[in-house]
Formats: C-alpha cells, sequence, structure tokens
C-alpha cells in the first residue's frame, strides 16, 4: 500500500485543488516578451505608491477625511494586515454610508482576520440590504462553515447560487464545503457538471477530482486531470489527490476547515450582485 504524503506535500496539493488559480504552463507563454516601448509610446509615469506608514499617519490626522481611511484601507488589505484594513473600512463606512459592496468587503476582511462574529454581522448586514446578492450569501456561507455549521452554510450557499446560477466559484465551494462534512454523494452532485460542460474552469474539475478521489473513482479522476496536464502527470497527480482525501477523511475538523479561507476562495466572494463566471 502506499504511504500517505507527508502533511506538507498535503497541504501543497491543497492549493492545487481547492483553490488553485494557476493555468497550465505552456511553451509559447515562456517565449520572448516585446518592449513596450517600442510598441507604443510611452505612458506617463505614475506615481509610486505611497508608504503605508504615510497613509496611517494621513488617516489619523484627519478621521474625518473619507479618502484618506479608504486609502488605507485599500494598503492594508493588499499588505496583508486584514485587521487595521477592517478598522479603516469601517471608518469609511461610517463616514459615506453602507452599501452591500462595502460590507462584503468589510466581511470578507473580517474573515481573513478570523473574527467570525463581525464577518457574520457584514454579510447579514449586506444580505439585509440586498436580498439577493450573491456576495452576501457566499460570505455567509464560507462563515458558517468556519463555525462549524454546515446547515446553515449550505441554505447559504443556496441562496448565493439562486442569486448567481452561472458562478462556478460559488458551486466550487459548495461542493468543497460538502466534501468536509462527509456528504460525498451531495458534494458530486454539485460538480457534477464540471465532469461534462465545456466551460468549466480549472478550479471545479480539479475539486470535483478531490470529491471523486475521495470516492475511490480513480479512473474518473485521471480523465479529469488529463484536461490540464499530461498522461504521467494526471497519473501523478492523481495520486496526490487521493492521499489528501485520505488525510481529509480523518482531519480534524479544524484543519479541514481552515482550507476554506485559502486566499483564492476569499477572493472569489463575488462584490458585486450578479451573476459571476
Amino acid at each position: 500500500m502506499r504511504a500517505p504524503a507527508s502533511r506538507p506535500r498535503l497541504i501543497q496539493a491543497t492549493r492545487v485543488a481547492l483553490v488553485a488559480l494557476a493555468c497550465v504552463a505552456t511553451v509559447a507563454g515562456c517565449g520572448r516578451v516585446p518592449n513596450p516601448l517600442t510598441a507604443r509610446p510611452q505612458a506617463p509615469a505614475v506615481p509610486a505608491p505611497r508608504p503605508l506608514d504615510q497613509l496611517r499617519a494621513a488617516a489619523q490626522a484627519s478621521p474625518g477625511d473619507r479618502i484618506a481611511q479608504a486609502r488605507l484601507a485599500d494598503a492594508a488589505e493588499a499588505a496583508g494586515l486584514h485587521a487595521e484594513a477592517s478598522a479603516a473600512l469601517q471608518r469609511v463606512i461610517d463616514l459615506d454610508g453602507s452599501t452591500p459592496e462595502r460590507l462584503v468587503r468589510l466581511g470578507t476582511m473580517h474573515l481573513r482576520a478570523g473574527n467570525l462574529a463581525a464577518a457574520e454581522a457584514a454579510f447579514t448586514s449586506a444580505r439585509g440590504i440586498a436580498p439577493r446578492h450573491a456576495g452576501a450569501h457566499a460570505g455567509l456561507a464560507l462563515t458558517f462553515d468556519m463555525l462549524g455549521d454546515t446547515a446553515r452554510a449550505q441554505d447559504a450557499y443556496r441562496q448565493a447560487r439562486t442569486a448567481a446560477p452561472n458562478d462556478w466559484t460559488i458551486r466550487s465551494n459548495q461542493a468543497v464545503s460538502l466534501l468536509l462534512a462527509k456528504r460525498l454523494p451531495e458534494a458530486e452532485r454539485t460538480l457534477a457538471p464540471a465532469e461534462r460542460e465545456a466551460d468549466a474552469p480549472q478550479r471545479a474539475r480539479h475539486n470535483l477530482a478531490l470529491i471523486l478521489a475521495a470516492r475511490g473513482e480513480h479512473a474518473r479522476v485521471v480523465r479529469l486531470l488529463r484536461r490540464d496536464a499530461a498522461g504521467t502527470d494526471a497519473e501523478a497527480l492523481a495520486l496526490e489527490f487521493k492521499s489528501f482525501a485520505e488525510w481529509l477523511a480523518t482531519a480534524p475538523e479544524a484543519e479541514a476547515s481552515a482550507l476554506l479561507l485559502q486566499p483564492a476562495t476569499l477572493r472569489a466572494i463575488p462584490r458585486e450582485g450578479g451573476a459571476g463566471n
């Protein structure tokens, strides 16, 4: 029997399986990049971003300046300082009012910072303003998953998919939620279209492959992975998926749920209310 992969190796597989957004590399993509200065007139210089310390000082000096607070929120978010970013965005909301998009962004920041109660409050407020906002429901679904409340998470996913029926990421996140809840038949049904629909993104196919690996469907896993990798690479990747699925079956709930907070999953929460891709 093949020995289970080490946890670091499995976490690497996780990045491929659950949240991978990278495309398959091609030789053409490694070609010589043309000099943009010879292809078009030189664009005007863009001012360098202001250092975060300067933005903090400006925001502190002008607490009633919405623009200063918004710039700090943007910079702190980009730097991964999610608690600081959420505090700055909250000041923007206090000064300039709530919109569903601002509240969904605020909730996502709170999720990244691990503040689940505040995240739930922000997403709930967004849903109150815009009951069919896909991002509000998708954010609530992730929050409930992190809280271990699969029933409420699945209800929120269903509402998110009603608001954005063509959004593959919401469908994919719902399937992963069901996988983590050990509800494998439902997880497979949720993502089954990724096996037959040509427009299904790679992430959806890979999440379905992980679900199929958990169900012991090795041949189907290899067929799916061959769409994105050559034969031997697909076989090797299928074994990685199998090892990860075996770990997931016995992983502590907290460790498994933490997979839902990978950056690509959070970026996928729609800030707009309509359907996504």
